[in-house]
């Protein structure tokens, strides 16, 4: 049964019937916004979550690091983790850890680039170029590449 939630909405008495009558109930509007009956809380509301079953996981050891290095639940080894947790404290700590992974990722990125800028600058400023050292390597005036023609033709019988 549906019931009127705000009296002021409805201004005139006809509407106010009208609207009782629409919603199928033979109280008034006045009495529904009354003795509107609201859910009421369990009056133990930790039975009821202590009752909810929890999909529970088994952990491998890289599972049980996992969970001793980012749960939310601080354990004092790794030997302290249990064999069994509840799946979504297994996820928060994978969720948690691959976070930490993904940001020491970055930083060893940014490390490697500020790195390999360095040591260009002093290559350059030694008067080497990288792209000359290629166009050596590869030039048909290359000792390298000479010596993988010569081998070409003597494979091939005439």
């Amino acid at each position: 049964m549906f019931r009127l939630a705000n009296l002021n909405l409805v201004k005139n008495l006809r509407s106010k019937q009208a609207v009782c009558l629409r919603f199928n109930s033979n109280e008034s509007a006045k009495d529904a916004v009354q003795n509107a009956e609201a859910p009421k809380a369990p009056a133990n509301q930790q039975a009821d979550i202590n009752q909810t079953p929890q999909q529970m996981t088994k952990l491998s050891p890289l599972y049980k690091y996992l969970v001793y290095k980012f749960s939310s639940t601080k354990y004092a080894s790794v030997k302290d983790v249990p064999d069994i947790l509840p799946s979504a404290q297994v996820h928060f700590a994978k969720d948690k850890g691959r976070a930490y992974m993904t940001i020491v990722g970055i930083g060893i990125t940014v490390l490697g680039s500020f790195i390999a800028v360095l040591f260009g600058k002093r290559d350059h400023s030694r008067g080497m170029k990288h792209t000359d050292d290629i166009i050596k390597q590869h030039s048909e005036y290359s000792k390298a590449h000479q010596e993988m023609l010569k081998k070409k033709d003597s494979q091939v019988p005439a």
